[in-house]
């Protein structure tokens, strides 16, 4: 099989396995242009679907880790689903965690 084949067979993959939870698969979006934009996902989800990309890229790929991670991101920021949650919240977590750690190093 062509590693170009192969790539697209990996994606194909990918996308079916970002739509899952809306019951949608590829072919069910393939000619909607737009088509990540009509369907959400939380955080959570997002984060799994990152650890489970980043296997199937490493195990059908042969990428190294660090590589897979990567190019999962890229994926992500060109084909994936727009998030659920207030980055503002998480923002503010960061950002208590940070002052928390400030603190205890002042000490």
């Amino acid at each position: 099989m062509a590693n170009r084949e192969k790539t697209r067979e990996v994606f194909i993959e990918l996308i079916n396995l970002q739509l899952k939870p809306h019951n949608k698969t590829y072919e069910d979006v393939v000619d909607i242009a737009d088509w990540y934009m009509q369907y959400n996902t939380t955080r959570e989800r997002e984060q799994e679907f990152i650890k489970q990309a980043t296997q199937i890229l490493r195990t059908k790929l042969k990428m190294s880790k660090s590589t897979a991670e990567r190019e999962i991101n890229w994926f992500i920021l060109q084909w994936g689903l727009t998030t659920n949650g207030s980055p503002i919240e998480e923002e503010t977590i960061v950002v208590e965690a940070n002052k928390a750690r400030e603190r205890k190093t002042k000490k």
